[in-house]
């Protein structure tokens, strides 16, 4: 009965800080588009008249039921995305737990027969890194959709979090997560390292002129991360998806959380497949409805890519000047591990150089330089794919193929969860994506697509199911190929075993 008590003690803590975060989420989403601060006022206040929402009218789902959809103060029909951006929060962070710690789906994990916190207690730093990660990528999704826009600081933050609890992680058992090869985790270093100059070097030159840059009056310009800027008008008032949609996630969740107690207290056996599948589908629906509506951003996006054109090559060279220093220090870093036999068996024992602090149970045979290399080859990795497409299509095409702002996303996505999880995400993002234009085409033509919300469901199938998408034949073979194409890179897990 108590270990019964303690499942559903963890269930119920993660669903309730899910709809807690969906619910400053909310704020998030309102407030950056419109250029107001998070911090003032600090309350939550209704959009029509302004009016102070208490707490108890503030608590997530139930003050929605309780209040019937409307301000107690003005009546006025409070937007069921706030309602849907809760409850898919909360979705999302049943969806990782249920995949790391109870269906047992991703290999490099205690799977310990004491129970969820015994499992907790191991691995809380790579769940947590998730956590935050689609924390951060929810939010840039809705804002994508409805303003084609990419905030850097969400990115930033899940980076930030993605090398600090990398670095923390590093139990034995962890070895058959995605971990790179010494040669690759090096290399990854020092282009890091070299990122980091480039990225110095860019803020702290005096007069850079940010059409030069790249700089749309949608996106940030690469490869530094800059303040955002605010919209030329006001965005238009925020679109809501069905009430029944709003209903249908509110269900989802509880049968959810249902599901996950009686799976995981033993009284019936459940598949995976299923409870996870059902909240992707979800999503894909939410993203194809919010796809549907119109918005004048959806000309203004064309517009100044349109405008830009013509200096659209001119950037794209810059942008890959600004990476030559990252290339020739990967590059060194490669020629160190290969030719150079004693300073490469330094590096390497450097890398996996073991310590112990305490009685922690965590890091009782912790490599904090090790975890900081994971993060840094997934960063580096993901990173390079997306401005290898952008660059090379902006070339072919002459006019901005892909998003900055939607690089950064891959590169923090590729720190915490690895770049096979953005690569793999990356196509299935093409074929998601394309199902979704079709869909909504009916609805609204429009030559712009915004890449992040895809990109962000991508990377959560591929996270959910990432040991069952590998064993399929056709990507089987892939690695095959790329293992002989490419030495000493990052294997994939359930292939053989990893260091």
């Amino acid at each position: 009965m108590s270990s019964v008590l303690v499942t559903l003690w963890w269930l119920f803590f993660w669903t309730a800080l899910g709809l807690c975060l969906g619910s400053f989420l909310n704020a998030v989403v309102y407030r950056l588009p419109r250029n107001r601060s998070l911090r003032d006022p600090l309350w939550s206040f209704c959009p029509t008249c302004k009016h102070r929402i208490r707490w108890y009218d503030n608590l997530p789902l139930i003050s929605f039921v309780l209040l019937r959809g409307r301000c107690r103060y003005c009546g006025v029909p409070i937007s069921t995305r706030y309602l849907v951006i809760e409850a898919s929060m909360a979705l999302i962070v049943l969806m990782l737990l249920d995949a790391f710690f109870i269906g047992h789906v991703r290999a490099g994990l205690s799977h310990s027969e004491f129970g969820l916190t015994d499992r907790l207690d191991y691995d809380w730093p790579i769940f947590l890194a998730h956590v935050i990660l689609f924390a951060c990528l929810l939010p840039m999704s809705v804002i994508d959709l409805e303003h084609y826009w990419v905030d850097v600081r969400f990115t930033n933050l899940a980076t930030i979090a993605g090398f600090v609890l990398h670095a923390l992680w590093t139990p034995r058992h962890s070895s058959e997560w995605i971990r790179p090869f010494d040669t690759t985790a090096i290399v990854s270093l020092l282009a890091l390292a070299a990122m980091g100059i480039v990225w110095v070097v860019l803020i702290c030159e005096p007069h850079v002129d940010a059409e030069e840059l790249g700089e749309s009056e949608i996106e940030e310009p690469p490869p530094a991360p800059a303040e955002v800027r605010p919209p030329r008008m006001p965005p238009p008032s925020l679109e809501s998806p069905s009430r029944a949609g709003g209903w249908i996630a509110g269900l989802l969740l509880v049968g959810t959380l249902l599901a996950l107690a009686v799976d995981e207290t033993g009284a019936v056996e459940l598949r995976h497949t299923g409870r996870a599948l059902l909240p992707l589908l979800l999503f894909f629906g939410f993203v194809v409805w919010e796809s549907t509506v119109q918005r004048p951003s959806d000309h203004q996006i064309v517009d100044a890519i349109y405008q830009e054109r013509h200096g659209a090559r001119r950037m794209a060279l810059k942008e890959f000047a600004w990476l030559m220093p990252v290339i020739l220090a990967a590059a060194v870093g490669w020629w160190i591990m290969a030719c150079s036999g004693g300073l490469s068996t330094t590096l390497s024992d450097a890398l996996h150089a073991r310590t112990g602090i305490g009685g922690l149970a965590l890091l009782r045979s912790w490599s904090p330089l090790y975890g900081l290399a994971t993060a840094a080859t997934g960063y580096v990795i993901a990173g390079a794919v997306g401005w290898t497409v952008r660059i090379v299509f902006t070339l072919v095409f002459g006019k901005e193929a892909f998003g900055s702002g939607d690089i950064h996303l891959m590169a923090a996505a590729g720190c915490v969860a690895g770049w096979p999880v953005v690569v793999l995400g990356f196509f299935l993002t093409c074929g998601l994506a394309l199902v979704g234009w079709v869909a909504a085409l009916p609805f609204k033509r429009t030559r712009a697509l915004p890449l992040a919300p895809w990109l962000s469901l991508s990377f959560l199938a591929v996270v959910v199911f990432y040991d069952s998408i590998i064993e399929w034949p056709l990507i089987a073979r892939a690695i095959d190929v790329a293992r002989l194409l490419f030495f000493d890179v990052p294997q994939f897990p359930a292939l053989e075993s990893i260091r």
